[in-house]
């Protein structure tokens, strides 16, 4: 929203038109779809000081911006639970989601330790959202950009990881405008060296319990050798897994 803002205010400055009737939009009470923003940009049409055509270039990119902005309003179980495994379900048909009645045959001890199943692999599925824990407001409104998670350096926080139940982890990282992948293997986790405890246990999510489970926190620059492309992501998940299986 900052950069439309400012792209409204720079045509404002140079049409001149009546900052009364700009005072007053902004005054009034925003009420969706009629966004503050959406009327002013309205009134600039209707005055000819834009174009139609300029109109939709705006739109065009702020939804570009804001590709899956609409992510950061999901509640945290919702986004943390449901949303990253469905989405791999229906953008990746070739994986199967794990349960005992779809892959009982192939593996007769599940009891719900992994996320999805292709070809014997064990996969789970974690993402989370790039946003500025530097100030308040809506996780929504304090959404980064990919170029605002480089510059400041974010730490994508991956938790409840379970490198004993799994064999292949992908990990979604979420901006605004773009969707990132990282593929990394159960062994790989552990050699980096990130893996920290997530409960009290001082032994949960260390090496040589039965099931330990921790967390991560890793900048896009310590994820850069897990990531691939978006059409690459089956690949990569037997890629991966041949090493270990």
């Amino acid at each position: 929203m900052k950069e439309l803002r400012e792209q409204i205010e720079s045509i404002l400055s140079k049409s001149g038109k009546n900052k009364q009737v700009v005072d007053k939009i902004r005054k009034e009470i925003s009420v969706y779809p009629f966004s503050t923003e959406g009327r002013i940009l309205v009134y600039l049409v209707a005055e000819n000081a834009i174009t139609y055509e300029q109109f939709n270039k705006l739109h065009d990119e702020y939804a570009k911006r804001n590709k899956y902005l609409e992510l950061f309003d999901l509640s945290p179980r919702t986004f943390g639970e449901t949303w990253g495994e469905q989405y791999i379900l229906k953008n990746f048909p070739e994986f199967l989601k794990a349960t005992k009645e779809n892959i009982s045959t192939f593996y007769s001890d599940f009891d719900g330790e992994f996320d999805l199943w292709l070809d014997g692999i064990r996969i789970e599925v974690k993402a989370c959202r790039a946003n500025s824990t530097k100030k308040g407001g809506s996780l929504a409104s304090r959404a980064y950009l990919h170029s605002d998670a480089i510059r400041n350096s974010f730490k994508y926080h991956f938790q409840q990881l379970k490198p004993s139940c799994c064999d292949v982890f992908i990990w979604i990282g979420v901006c605004r405008d773009k969707l990132l992948y990282w593929i990394i293997s159960s062994d790989e986790l552990q050699k980096t060296g990130k893996l920290i405890s997530q409960h009290r246990n001082e032994n949960t999510g260390n090496k040589g319990t039965e099931v330990f489970e921790g967390q991560v926190f890793m900048t896009e620059e310590e994820l850069k050798p897990f990531l691939v492309d978006d059409i690459n992501v089956v690949k990569a998940v037997k890629e991966k897994a041949k090493k270990i299986l």
